[in-house]
C-alpha cells in the first residue's frame, strides 16, 4: 500500500528545537504517569461503590466460574472478566440467586450481595479498580506516544500533562466499569491503524486488528471502531490520491491496487473482530449454561423495539450470527436510547436531548482543554492531512453517533473522544509554546490553572465541573447521575457525621441496594425513587420528620421522580442546603412536611404486597396512601389495582379512571409508563402492578 509522508512544522516535529533531550522527556513522562497512578489510587480509596460496580464484579465472577453470560448481558464480558481476575483466588462465596422477573433487578441484587456478603467490600473493589486503573495508565502512555510521534516530544509531554489533570479521565480512571477500558482500546485501534497506513506491515496490521477486537469485546459501543476505521481508511485514501507522473492507465491501476489493499486490510480486521467476539463468549450461542434462561427471553424482550430493529435482532438470533447475550445487550441499549429522563443545565427533560453530550463535554471538561482544542486550527495541523484526519474524524463521528442516539447517560459514554482531543490540544499547546515567550507564558498559565482547577475537586473528580459553570460545588445544580452523584459519597458522609453528630437523622440514598450501615451510617432510611421502582421500599414514613436530613444529589434533581409535585422531596430541596458533603450529599436541618413521600412509601408497600398476593394488607396500605395524597396519580393507580385484586371491580375501574385523569393533568410527559399501564388495564389488556 503506498504511503505519503506529511511535512510537519519544524517547531513541533524536530526534537532538537524543543530543548528537551529524549532521556529527559522519558523521565518527565514517567513522573507524570506515576502522578496519575497516585491520583487514581488516592481518589478511588476514598470513594464508596458507584452504582454499576458490584454488578460488573459479580458478572465477571460468574463468567469465570460458570460461563454464565446472561449475567449483566448489557455489556460484553472482557472488562468484567479482567477486573475479577484478582478475586478468583479468594474463595469467595456466591450468593443464592435472587429470583426476579427482570434481569437487571436480579443482577444488581445478586451483585450487591456478592460484594458485601463477605464483609470486605472495599478490598474487593480496590482489587477490581486496580485492574481498570491499568487501562488508564496504558491510555495515558498511548496519548504520550501518539502525540510525540505525530507532533513532536513537547506535544507528547503536554498532551500527557493535560491527561493527568483532566478530571473526566481521573473520575472514570479506576472505576469498575467498561468506560475507561473502551476509551483505551478504541484509541489503541485507531492509533494502530494510523501506524499501519504509514508503514504497512503484517505485524502492524495484526496489532491493529487485536486492538479493534478487544474494543468490540469491551463494550457494545466498541462496535463503532469498525466504521471509524473504514471512515479513516477512505478519508486517508482520498486525501492522498495523487498521480506519480505515470500514464493515466498506470495511475488508475495503482490507485485501484491501493484501494484493494485497504479493503483487504479492513476485511481482515473485521474478521478478527468477529472471531474474537465469539471467542470471548466461548463460541456458544446460548447466553446461559445448561437449562438456565434469560429473564425475559430475548424474543420477548425485543418486542419493545421498533419493527425494523426487532426484525434485525431476531434475524441475527434465528441464524445465530452473534452470541445471544451480545444481541440481548444491543436490545437493551436500543430500548433505553432516548427514553430515559435527562437532567442538564439544571432542567429536567422527559427524554434524551440531542444537545446532552455536547453540553456535558462543555460542562465537565477543563477550560484549558477546550481553549487549546479550539486553537487547533492555528496549530498547523490542517497542513498535515493524514494526522488531521486521524485525530478529528473519530471525534466527529463518535459525537455525531452520541448526539443521534439520545442516550443521555453521562460524559463517560463519550470518554473515547477525549484521547483524540488531548492529543490535538497538546499539539496546539506545543505550537504556542515554541513560537514565542508570550506563547510559553500562556501555555504555562493554562497548565497551572488546570492543575489548580482539577485538584480543587479532589478526591471527588466525578463531581467536577469547570469554572464557567460554578465549579464542583455547583455541579449538582447543572448535572446529575454519573456526571455528579453516582453513589460515591458514603465514606465522606460517615466522616461528616462523626464531626457533626445528630440525635435524629434521615437519609435518602439513591442506591436502594446498598445499606449505608455498612459504612457506619445509622440514619433512618427514606425511600428513593430507584427503591420504589425496584419494589424495595423501607418501613412506612411519617408525615413529618425532624432533625438532620441527608439527600443524594441525584434524588434532589428529580431525575427518577420527575419534576414539580412528582418529586416528593421538592419541599425540602427547594431550600438552600445547610451544607454539602463531597458536592454530592445535601444536608438539611429542621422540621419537614413529607406527606407526599409518606403516601408514595405506603403505595410502594401496597404494590409489593400485591406482588406476593397479600391482598387485604395491600388494600389497606393503598387506601392510607390515597388519604395522604388524593391528588397523586401513582397512589390512586395502585389503589385501583388493589381494589381490582380484591374483587371490587367497579370501584377499581373508577379509581383507575381518576388516576388516569390525574396523570394526564400533572406532567404527563413524565408519567407515560403509568398512563399506558392504566389504559391497558381499562381496556382489558392487564396492567403493571
Amino acid at each position: 500500500m503506498r504511503t505519503l509522508p506529511s511535512a510537519a512544522p519544524a517547531a513541533i516535529a524536530n526534537p532538537r528545537a524543543t530543548g528537551i533531550s529524549p532521556l529527559t522527556g522519558r523521565l518527565i513522562a514517567a513522573a507524570l504517569l506515576a502522578l496519575l497512578a497516585a491520583l487514581l489510587f488516592a481518589s478511588a480509596r476514598q470513594e464508596s461503590q458507584v452504582f454499576d460496580e458490584s454488578d460488573h464484579l459479580y458478572a465477571g465472577y460468574e463468567y469465570w466460574k460458570h460461563a454464565d453470560f446472561g449475567t449483566n448481558p448489557e455489556h460484553p464480558p472482557l472488562v468484567k472478566m479482567l477486573a475479577t481476575i484478582p478475586l478468583l483466588s479468594m474463595g469467595l462465596k456466591e450468593p443464592p440467586q435472587f429470583p426476579a422477573p427482570y434481569f437487571k433487578i436480579g443482577d444488581f441484587v445478586n451483585g450487591t450481595k456478592f460484594l458485601y456478603g463477605g464483609g470486605d467490600a472495599d478490598g474487593l473493589l480496590m482489587r477490581g479498580r486496580a485492574v481498570v486503573a491499568l487501562f488508564s495508565l496504558a491510555l495515558a502512555a498511548l496519548v504520550y506516544l501518539a502525540a510525540g510521534e505525530v507532533f513532536g516530544p513537547v506535544a507528547g509531554l503536554l498532551a500527557l500533562g493535560l491527561f493527568v489533570f483532566e478530571p473526566v479521565m481521573l473520575s472514570n480512571g479506576a472505576l469498575v466499569t467498561t468506560d475507561m477500558p473502551l476509551a483505551c482500546l478504541f484509541f489503541a485501534a485507531t492509533y494502530g491503524f494510523y501506524r499501519f497506513l504509514k508503514k504497512p506491515t503484517v505485524l502492524r496490521l495484526a496489532l491493529c486488528a487485536l486492538a479493534a477486537a478487544l474494543t468490540m469485546a469491551a463494550k457494545h459501543s466498541g462496535a463503532l471502531v469498525l466504521p471509524t476505521l473504514v471512515l479513516l481508511g477512505l478519508a486517508d485514501y482520498v486525501a492522498h490520491r495523487i498521480t506519480f507522473g505515470l500514464l493515466p492507465e498506470e495511475d488508475k491501476r495503482l490507485r485501484t491496487l491501493t484501494l484493494l489493499q485497504l479493503a483487504g486490510a479492513l476485511a481482515a480486521i473485521g474478521l478478527v473482530c468477529y472471531a474474537s467476539l465469539w471467542a470471548i463468549y466461548g463460541f456458544r450461542y446460548a447466553a446461559r449454561p445448561g437449562q438456565l434462561v434469560l429473564t425475559p427471553a430475548l424474543a420477548d424482550y425485543a418486542t419493545e423495539l421498533s419493527p425494523m430493529k426487532h426484525a434485525v435482532i431476531m434475524f441475527f438470533a434465528r441464524h445465530h450470527l452473534f452470541p445471544e447475550a451480545y444481541l440481548y445487550g444491543w436490545t437493551d441499549i436500543l430500548q433505553i436510547a432516548g427514553e430515559r429522563p435527562t437532567y442538564i443545565f439544571g432542567h429536567l427533560y422527559p427524554k434524551g436531548q440531542w444537545f446532552f453530550f455536547p453540553g456535558v463535554f462543555v460542562v465537565k471538561s477543563t477550560l484549558a482543554l477546550m481553549i487549546l482544542f479550539a486553537l487547533v486550527p492555528f496549530a498547523g495541523v490542517f497542513g498535515r492531512r493524514r494526522e488531521f484526519l486521524f485525530f478529528t474524524i473519530p471525534v466527529a463521528f463518535l459525537m455525531a453517533v452520541s448526539v443521534g442516539s439520545l442516550l443521555s447517560l453521562g460524559v463517560r459514554h463519550i470518554l473515547p473522544v477525549y484521547p483524540f482531543c488531548l492529543v490535538l490540544a497538546g499539539a496546539a499547546a506545543a505550537v504556542l509554546a515554541t513560537r514565542s515567550v508570550a506563547g510559553r507564558v500562556a501555555v504555562g498559565a493554562l497548565l497551572a490553572f488546570t492543575v489548580v482547577s482539577s485538584l480543587h475537586s479532589f478526591p471527588d473528580f466525578l463531581a467536577y465541573s469547570n469554572e464557567a459553570f460554578g465549579g464542583p460545588a455547583n455541579t449538582w445544580r447543572v448535572l446529575t447521575d454519573s456526571n455528579d452523584d453516582w453513589g460515591q459519597g458514603l465514606k465522606w458522609t460517615k466522616t461528616y457525621m462523626d464531626k457533626h453528630p445528630a440525635q435524629d437523622c434521615w437519609f435518602d440514598y439513591s442506591d436502594p441496594l446498598i445499606d449505608p450501615a455498612y459504612y457506619g451510617i445509622h440514619c433512618r432510611p427514606l425511600p428513593s425513587a430507584m427503591g420504589l421502582l425496584f419494589g424495595m421500599n423501607s418501613a412506612s414514613v411519617p408525615t413529618t420528620i425532624s432533625g438532620t436530613v441527608y439527600i443524594s444529589a441525584t434524588e434532589a434533581s428529580g431525575l427518577m421522580w420527575g419534576p414539580g409535585s412528582l418529586n416528593p422531596y421538592k419541599s425540602i430541596v427547594d431550600r438552600r442546603p445547610d451544607e454539602e458533603i463531597g458536592n454530592v450529599i445535601l444536608v438539611y436541618r429542621g422540621d419537614f412536611d413529607v406527606t407526599r413521600l409518606a403516601a408514595l412509601s405506603d403505595a410502594g408497600n401496597a404494590a409489593m404486597l400485591l406482588r406476593i398476593h397479600r391482598i387485604p394488607e395491600a388494600l389497606a396500605a393503598a387506601q392510607t396512601a390515597v388519604q395522604l395524597a388524593p391528588d397523586n396519580a401513582e397512589v390512586n393507580a395502585i389503589l385501583g389495582w388493589a381494589l381490582l385484586s380484591s374483587g371490587r371491580a367497579a370501584e377499581g375501574q373508577q379509581t383507575l379512571i381518576t388516576a388516569l385523569h390525574l396523570a394526564q393533568a400533572d406532567h404527563p410527559e413524565f408519567q407515560g409508563f403509568l398512563i399506558r399501564s392504566i389504559e391497558q388495564q381499562l381496556h382489558g389488556g392487564g396492567g403493571a402492578h
